[in-house]
């Protein structure tokens, strides 16, 4: 977390959205309160008197570090912004701001939406609701993000798997015992099929928003890409199999849950409203690994967790032959 003084975000906020707004007397109904969570960035909710046209009901304000840019902001704003547009169920984004001298960092402001995450819900209900709603954004149609992303200046392959591939090769420079791994993907990689989906890269029980039997939203998209589906639900199935298992028994209800048979039970879900080719499933979730020990190398917490750390090398060691030896400050894992 970056920010050390709230009330002082909170005055520079409410100036900076009355200039906005100038036409309307802008008060706090709510007043700022920063949210728990988040790796990346400061959340806050709160409301407004006067400005129920423009910044209806209950809002978030999404603030990143300088160090960021104005990069994140925009991207993560766009994706929301339009898929919003469509119907599906995300925080619709109401201003974005990228000059960073305003609160420190580029920002925008959100809809607040009801529920709670789908990781409370009762566990019997998390794999069809969190397949359902999967296969429900694989079928939104990709063009107008396209369309917004070249509008903002983003080029096509800042969101394609390419670029994802080559900075995990940059980036894996520094841990050369996790090199064969990358070398294994770059040679085995599956040709990409002539439609590709809208892909959430983080798609997760946490991740989605659930209000009784409804789901409400799915939060968090700077994983944002335009690939296989393949790629999507194996992220999925190996979220919700290996780190899922160690968060849960911390959670009330969730201990006892067999997390292998939700994965299934997710998959059977999501092919029952839209058809998926399998066999790619085995080499993307190699890669969400891989993936997965780099950034416990780095510092990930969840991805260091030794329990964590033996069933990511197993899956990769299972699908490619390829011998790892994780490395870390801890010593040989």
């Amino acid at each position: 977390m970056h920010v050390t003084n709230p009330e002082q975000i909170a005055a520079k906020l409410l100036t900076y959205l009355r200039e906005e707004c100038s036409a309307l007397p802008l008060d706090y109904a709510e007043p700022l309160t920063q949210l728990q969570g988040g790796q990346e960035t400061d959340t806050f909710r709160f409301a407004l008197r006067g400005g129920q046209d423009q910044l209806p009901g209950a809002l978030v304000l999404r603030l990143y570090p300088a160090h960021f840019g104005a990069h994140n902001a925009v991207w993560e704003s766009t994706v929301q912004r339009v898929l919003a547009s469509t119907g599906y169920p995300v925080p619709n984004v109401y201003l974005t701001c990228t000059d960073l001298s305003i609160l420190g960092g580029a920002f925008f402001v959100m809809a607040l939406l009801p529920g709670q995450p789908l990781m409370s819900a009762p566990s019997a209900t998390i794999p069809r609701r969190l397949g359902e709603t999967h296969a429900a954004l694989h079928a939104v149609d990709p063009a107008p993000l396209i369309k917004a992303f070249s509008e903002q200046g983003i080029p096509a392959a800042a969101y394609r798997l390419d670029r994802r591939l080559t900075q995990l090769r940059e980036r894996v420079t520094r841990f050369p015992w996790l090199q064969p791994a990358v070398d294994w993907l770059f040679a085995q990689r599956p040709d990409e099929p002539a439609e590709l989906v809208i892909c959430h890269g983080d798609f997760h029980p946490l991740n989605i928003l659930v209000d009784g039997d409804r789901v409400t939203g799915v939060i968090d998209w700077p994983g944002f890409l335009l690939a296989d589906p393949a790629l999507d639900v194996a992220t999925t199935l190996v979220l919700t199999t290996i780190p899922a298992k160690q968060l849960a028994r911390q959670m009330a209800g969730l201990a006892d849950v067999d997390w292998d048979q939700v994965g299934q039970r997710y998959l059977e879900a999501y092919q029952a409203v839209r058809p998926l080719d399998t066999e790619k499933l085995a080499y993307y979730r190699v890669r969400r690994c891989v993936h997965a020990l780099l950034e416990g190398a780095e510092g990930q917490m969840v991805w260091r967790q030794p329990v964590v750390v033996n069933e990511l090398v197993a899956y990769i060691q299972g699908v490619t032959g390829v011998n790892i030896k994780v490395l870390s400050k801890q010593g040989d894992k």
